[in-house]
């Protein structure tokens, strides 16, 4: 089977497997979102966000490292799962000691408790960090596809379970800690392979260099986006940090579907194109049209029929949503084209340049969060939005410098598709506010869906758009 038949085999696994878990995980989350408060959401995000930064160095970045490297061998695989395991037991033991003190930072009792059992999180997510990227790595995305979907629809009917028996933000601490659980024993009995007593210290040096870089960026970036709901969190509330985090689940949705099929697959298959940069571009590009062509319509979809669609979803207690969304939605666009560079970066070993590039970034975002919050949640989400599309064009014109890729070549690549996703946006809002304001949530959001579907679908069938072309017939050839 060629590169290109694995690529698309691959794909094919990644795409069913993320539309099941997806699927399953927004309507826990819709589950959830009707039995527990904000206020639940928010307690337990404080605990998710500090450890959300941790879980990153239990790998620090070797998995990408295995990935990237084309010479790895079964040492440096095994050199690598004890170096994962110890930094998990040793984060484990960090964050249960340290649980007072979290729970001093955000003068919440609750959080010691909380805390104590997600710390679990890290020991048990290190044993299966070195199978998942071994899968990965050899495109065996079907195994990976079963492991996901289990562990998904596993972890959160347990949770809707506990919820539903008035377990409160203890269901959702659970369900964040059975994930991993699951995981991990999945990937055991997926993957032949087992570690052998062998640690080679020129195999983690030569990782090391790769993955330390990486690691750093991880962790920067991971505060440039978690950073803004630390500060939600310490300075205004539980409560306004859970509808934060509402809006900004719902924004991430459609990009964390597209974004991870996409990246769990292209990741693997650039790498292995790291000698071929014409090749190399021309791929990258085809991928980045693909992502625009569906998440561009979505974004502004979202932001088109936004007050609908949260009360309808979550109940009129999340009202407070809709405003925030509005303004992530559009985030949420500019985002779509910047999480592919990190293919770039990784597949051709450039992550101390990434690394770098973070720094200056996380400059800018303290300056902008640091503003923002003078003016609640609201200025949060409006100063991410003028640091996103800072960080669009610095990145952007790094990874494109690699592979002679000048932005003028993004921006002809993705300005149609954005064209046809705008139009389609304004006709949506002008029917739903002129036309369909007096009928119930449901019918708006329907009818908006459809209307927009068949626009922007005639749009690209009349503009003939390559993506879109290419992108049909690649379902076609897969699943029909």
């Amino acid at each position: 089977m060629s590169l290109t038949e694995r690529v698309a085999h691959g794909l094919s696994w990644s795409l069913a497997a993320r539309i099941f878990t997806q699927g399953f995980q927004f309507a826990f989350g819709l589950a959830l979102a009707r039995l527990l408060t904000p206020s639940d959401f928010g307690v337990v995000g404080m605990v998710f966000v500090i450890t959300g930064f941790a879980l990153a160095f239990s790998d620090a970045g070797l998995s990408s490292a295995l990935i990237y490297d084309q010479e790895a061998s079964d040492s440096h695989f095994s050199t690598v799962f004890w170096l994962q395991l110890g930094a998990g037991v040793f984060l484990t033991a960090v964050f249960y000691v340290a649980a007072p003190w979290i729970s001093h930072f955000y003068e919440m009792p609750v959080l010691e408790p909380l805390s104590r059992l997600v710390a679990f999180t890290f020991v048990v997510q290190a044993l299966g960090q070195t199978h998942s990227a071994m899968l990965s790595k050899h495109l065996r995305f079907k195994q990976l596809a079963v492991v996901n979907i289990i562990s998904t629809v596993a972890s959160g009917a347990i949770a809707i379970i506990l919820a539903w028996r008035g377990y409160g933000v203890w269901s959702l601490a659970w369900q964040g800690l059975l994930a991993p659980v699951l995981t991990t024993f999945l990937l055991w009995l997926q993957s032949s392979w087992r570690p052998s007593f062998v640690f080679d210290p020129r195999a983690a040096k030569n990782l090391g260099r790769y993955g330390l870089y990486l690691l750093g960026h991880t962790s920067i970036n991971y505060w440039l986006r978690n950073g803004d709901k630390l500060v939600i969190g310490k300075i205004i509330g539980a409560h306004d940090l859970g509808i934060y985090t509402r809006a900004y689940t719902l924004m991430l949705l459609p990009l964390n579907n597209i974004g991870a099929v996409l990246g769990q697959v292209m990741f693997p298959a650039l790498s292995q194109l790291q000698n071929d940069l014409p090749r190399f571009k021309r791929s990258y590009l085809s991928a980045l049209q693909a992502i625009a062509l569906i998440t561009f319509p979505l974004m502004i979809g979202i932001a088109a029929l936004c007050d609908p669609l949260v009360i309808f979803l979550l109940g009129p207690q999340w009202s407070e949503v809709t405003p925030i969304l509005e303004i992530l939605s559009l985030v949420g666009l500019v985002q779509s084209i910047i999480f592919p560079v990190g293919w770039v970066f990784a597949a051709l070993g450039k992550t101390k340049e990434q690394f770098h590039l973070s720094i200056v970034l996380a400059f800018a975002f303290v300056v902008a969060v640091s503003a923002g919050i003078f003016f609640g949640i609201k200025g949060v989400a409006y100063a991410y939005a003028l640091w996103t599309l800072l960080s669009a064009w610095l990145n952007l014109r790094l990874a494109g410098s690699f592979i002679n890729m000048p932005m003028r070549e993004v921006v002809r690549a993705v300005t149609k598709v954005l064209v046809m996703a705008i139009l389609m946006g304004a006709i949506v809002f002008a029917v739903d506010r002129n036309f369909l304001d007096s009928y119930p949530n449901f019918v708006r959001i329907a009818s908006g869906s459809v209307i927009g579907i068949v626009i922007y679908l005639g749009l690209c069938m009349l503009t003939k758009d390559t993506a879109f072309v290419r992108v049909t017939g690649f379902v076609s050839a897969r699943f029909l």
